[in-house]
């Protein structure tokens, strides 16, 4: 092995990760300067401090709550150094942070679960959905396309969302019991 393959595969972890907590921060960072064009710089900054710190990351704790606390101290040094105080008092911000986390983990999780119960839809079922959702056609155009009447293909994407819905529903009530 090289000893480059280790940091390429360290380095790939924490960029799905990072990806992974970008809505999440985007929001949280957005909420503390209020400004889009700062954000934007505040998130550039985020991602290479995080980069630069992250052998300090303990995988058993939620990677958006560390990143998110990165965040809070990077957005809090722009207004600083803007000589702007923030809007809101540092106790709701840490709170907002918290809320943050939770909400962003279980947002990941969420995905998880949904891309795991789409791999079980049919492929038939799975074809349909993903040309209403992903391409963006509607029902007649995707009756043409696929030489079914209308209300077939209806019947279809409703037959895959009541199985997403009952197969997300239960995944994620068996991990919350």
């Amino acid at each position: 092995m090289k000893p480059e393959e280790p940091l390429a595969r360290r380095h790939e972890e924490y960029m799905r990760r990072y990806m992974g907590a970008q809505a999440s921060l985007r929001a949280y960072v957005l909420s503390i300067v209020r400004d889009f064009h700062t954000m934007e710089d505040v998130l550039q900054e985020v991602a290479v401090a995080a980069w630069r710190s992250y052998d300090t990351y303990e995988p058993s704790r939620p990677f958006v709550a560390w990143v998110l606390g990165i965040a809070r101290n990077k957005s809090l040094d722009v207004l600083r150094a803007r000589n702007m105080t923030p809007l809101l008092p540092e106790e709701v911000l840490r709170q907002m942070q918290e809320d943050t986390a939770s909400l962003g983990e279980e947002w990941i999780e969420r995905r998880r679960v949904l891309a795991a119960c789409l791999e079980k839809l049919t492929p038939n079922l799975r074809a349909v959905l993903e040309l209403r959702l992903r391409e963006n056609i509607d029902v007649q155009g995707i009756s043409s396309r696929e030489g079914k009447t209308a209300n077939a293909i209806r019947k279809l994407l409703a037959r895959a969302r009541a199985f997403l819905a009952q197969c997300t529903g239960r995944t994620l009530n068996v991990g919350a019991g």
